[in-house]
Formats: structure tokens, sequence, C-alpha cells
């Protein structure tokens, strides 16, 4: 199909891409009220994930829950290699406001939907012949996440159009309507199981069609509100597709790679350890490491708001305004990462027994347990937050290219060092190295980024006021309320509100004066 320009510009059903300007302080509040938006989706959606781990991990056996995170996190791999970070550029590029955004959507839809069958077609293939993957039970597990992934591609490039017109207050509802249902497939599935009336193969496979229920009506509500701002179909200009792909190839083999030193260990460890012992070991890392990644994505949603307005200072050059959404990113991310990180490391082994069996705690036939490994997982969680300031201004660059060489390096780390230590330390010694790989990152990409981008010293003064003062309530909540056995599960919530009450309150303090 040859490309018509023309009918973009002419058609009155469509409208022409817009580029958002404004004044420094309607930027803010926009950026604010989207990214407002998000967090109340993200913490609503968080809560219901850390539910839905709470049913899996008390109904499922240990291995099955095992065997149940293995196949997600094979698929995971493959859908990020077909993702192509066509989410975040289709939101570049409609910022930029140089095409219409039908265009860029429609073509983004269409190129979505092939490299989602194809990838859906090779991870089938090789299953068949990967040891621990080829059973008849994970090979069905595996066809529907395929299924869950090509959806959910669509609906993220419903959500890149949202994005871009910072319209995200919708998804809201669209994404705890999904996860509502999906849970609730999922306690009425083992319900049946656990009352006698079904196997528990049917409900490993039930979790699995419930996922793909939740995400298709996601998907259906975000095509409604989306189709509001523009007609939504699918369009095959491959002049335009093919440019596309050319400019999405080295972001999205760069994502794979990131996902890849996320995700690889899993799939190591179900190779090289003892088959009767692997999925009982990969459910006690991926417990931990589930946590961990609802946590993290509650923060991401903060930069792919900032992003279309990064964009934009890019193209335009306005050195100065990059600077400061730069430090302005990176007080925000240090700041509330070190509150996640206080919160969740007290509270690690309680986590774990209000969530699980006393299997993850206490595990038969392991010397290393679920606690330990989520308290080298926030330390992951730290790290990833500072980092996604450096990779979100990498992108909004356009160096692509160095973000690919970054993560080929990092990736080439990772795996050599997964495949020396988890022989000898199992999922801990997987974890050390996400730990290691992730700090790496950080440091690598604010090397780059610091080195071509000057921050002003008042952020790195408030920043480090931060960090000073998450010493101090660290030191004293550690003496005077651990130490002499305050901090139990019953006073979490009073001891964690003290705590956000001073931390937040000091923090306004110290933060007010650089964002005035």
């Amino acid at each position: 199909m040859k490309s018509n320009y023309n009918y973009f510009y002419n058609n009155p059903d469509c409208v022409n891409a817009t580029v958002y300007f404004f004044t420094d302080s309607t930027l803010y509040k926009k950026i604010a009220s989207n990214t407002i938006a998000q967090i109340f989706s993200k913490v609503l959606t968080a809560g219901i994930s850390i539910f839905l781990i709470w049913i899996l991990t008390k109904y499922l056996p240990i291995e099955m829950y095992g065997s149940y995170n293995k196949v997600y996190s094979y698929l995971w791999i493959f859908a990020f290699l077909a993702d192509l970070w066509l989410y975040t550029l289709a939101i570049r590029e409609i910022s930029r406001g140089l095409i219409p955004k039908e265009k860029i959507i429609w073509n983004v839809l269409s190129l979505r939907v092939m490299m989602a069958l194809w990838v859906w077609f090779i991870s089938f293939l090789i299953a068949l012949f990967l040891p621990g993957y080829n059973d008849s039970l994970t090979l069905i597990a595996i066809a529907i996440v395929g299924a869950f992934t090509l959806v959910s591609l669509i609906n993220s490039s419903l959500l890149a159009l949202m994005q871009s017109q910072m319209q995200m207050e919708f998804s809201l509802i669209s994404v705890v309507a999904g996860k509502i249902i999906n849970i609730s497939l999922i306690a009425v599935s083992l319900i049946y199981v656990f009352a006698g009336s079904g196997t528990e193969n049917l409900a490993f496979i039930s979790v699995f069609v419930a996922g793909f229920i939740g995400i298709c009506l996601n998907t259906y509500m975000n095509y409604i509100y989306a189709k509001k701002i523009c007609p939504i179909r699918f369009l095959f200009d491959w002049g335009y597709i093919k440019n596309i792909f050319h400019l999405s190839l080295p972001y999205g083999i760069a994502l794979f790679l990131s996902v890849v030193y996320f995700k690889i260990d899993v799939i190591l460890i179900s190779l090289l350890e003892n088959p009767d012992k692997a999925d009982i070991s990969i459910a006690l890392y991926w417990l931990p490491m589930k946590i961990v990644e609802v946590l993290m994505v509650l923060w991401g949603f903060y930069l792919n708001s900032v992003l279309p307005s990064l964009s934009e200072k890019f193209r335009s050059w306005k050195t100065e305004e990059i600077s400061k959404i730069l430090g302005t990113s990176l007080k925000v991310l240090v700041s509330f990462s070190l509150c996640i990180f206080i919160l969740w490391s007290w509270l690690a082994s309680d986590i774990i027994s209000i969530i699980a069996t006393p299997e993850y705690i206490n595990p038969i036939g392991h010397i290393y347990n679920s606690p330990l490994a989520l308290s080298i997982a926030l330390w992951v969680l730290l790290f990833h937050f500072v980092s996604l300031a450096f990779i979100y201004v990498l992108i909004a660059s356009e160096k692509q290219w160095l973000l690919l060489k970054i993560n080929i390096w990092i990736t080439a780390i990772n795996i050599v060092w997964n495949i020396i230590l988890i022989p000898y330390y199992s999922f801990i010694g997987a974890a050390a190295v996400t730990l290691f790989s992730q700090a790496i990152l950080m440091l690598v990409s604010a090397y780059v980024v610091l080195g071509q981008y000057s921050v002003p010293k008042k952020y790195y003064i408030s920043i480090l006021q931060t960090l000073l003062l998450w010493l101090c309530i660290l030191l004293v909540f550690n003496m005077f309320v651990k130490n002499i056995g305050l901090w139990s599960v019953g006073n979490v919530f009073i001891y964690g509100t003290i705590f956000a009450v001073i931390y937040w309150w000091v923090e306004y303090k110290i933060s007010k004066k650089i964002f005035m």
C-alpha cells in the first residue's frame, strides 16, 4: 500500500498531530496531573498484583508457582523483543508533531501485531526443544501467554497515543477493571479446584486464561477511549513501517537486552539446577523479584509523563531546560526510591510471611530463602529508579546506539556471571548478579549523560540532603524501634505512618526551594 500523505491532512475524521507548548508552570502542572492520574492507577494495580501473588503462593504448590513464573519469564523475553520500544518511541514521535499522530499509531499498531505473531511462533517452536519447557502443560501455558502478549502489545499502542496527549486518566479505570476480572477468575478457579471439583493442572492453566481475559477487557476499554482522540485502525505504509522499524531497532535490542539480564536468570536456573529442585528455586527467587517488579513500575510512568516535554526540549535544543528536567527527575526518583527501600527492607520477612506459605521462609532442601532474596532485590530497585532518569535522557536525545552498546556489555557480563554463580549459590547468586548489573547500568549511563548535560548544583545539594535524611531516619528507627522489639507486623501501620510523615515533611522543607 502506498502512503497517501494528503489523506491525513484532508480527512475530517483525522486531527493533525499536535505538539503541546506550555509555559514552565503549565508544563509542570500538566506533567503533574498526568503523573498523579497514573499514580492512582499504579498504586491500585500494585495492590491488586500483590493480592494476586498472595493467592497464587497460598494455593498453588510451590513448584507449580515456580513453573508459572518460568513460563512468564520465558515469554517476557520474547515480548520485549516484539515490543521494540515502540511505546516510548511512539510517544516521542507524536510529541514532536512532525508527522500526524494517526500515521504513527496506525503503522506502529500494524508493526506490533506482525512482530507479536512472529515471536509467538518462534517462542513456541524453541520451547518444543527446550528441556523443562517442552512438556504438554507448559506448552499450553506458553501458547496462552503468547496470545496475552499479542493483545498487550496492541493495548500498549493505544496507551502510547493517550500518553502522548497526556490523557492517561482513563487508564486508571481500564487497567483496574482488567485486573479485577483477572483476579476474580483466578479466585473462582482455585476455589473450584480446592473444593474437589478440579485438578491442580486445571488450576494452573486457568491462571493463564484469566490473565488473557483480563488484558482483553483492559485493551477493549482503552480502544473505546482512544478512538475519541483519533480513529484506530491498521495501516501498512511500508515505507514508514521500514523507517520506524529502523529507528526502533536499536532501542528494541537495548530493551530486549535489559530484560534479558532481568529474566535470563530464571531460565538459567531452570536449565542449570536439578530438574527436581529448579522450579522450587524459581519460586523462592521469583516471589521477591515479582514484588520488586511491581514496585518498579510505580515510577516508570513519571518518566513517560516527562518524555514528551523532554523530547521537545531536545528538538529545540533548550539545554537549560533539559538540565532542569534531569535534575528534577533525579531528585524525585531518589526521594521516592529511598522511601520505598526503607519501608520494604524493614518488612522483608514480614511481607513474605504475610503473602506466602512458610515454605518460602523455611524451604526444605534450600539454605537460602525468599526474604534474603528480597533484601538483595530492594537494592536492585534503588539503582533501577536512579538509572531510569539517565536512560530516558538517552532516549529523548536519540542516543539509541550508545544505549545499545551499554546494554550489550552489561547483558554479556550478566549471563557469564549467572552461569558461574547459579550452580554454587542458586537463586541468591542470580540476585547478586542482577544487583551488580543494575549498578553498572546506573553508573555507566550516569557517566555518559552527566558528561554531556550539567545538572544545576542545587539539585545535587538537595539529593545529598535527602540521603542524609534517609541515613538519620534509618539509624533512629533501627536503634529505637527495631532493636527494642517495637517493630512488628501489628505496628507496621503506626510506625510506617510516623516514618512517612517525618520523611515527607522534611523532604518538603528540603525540596520546595528548588521547585520555586
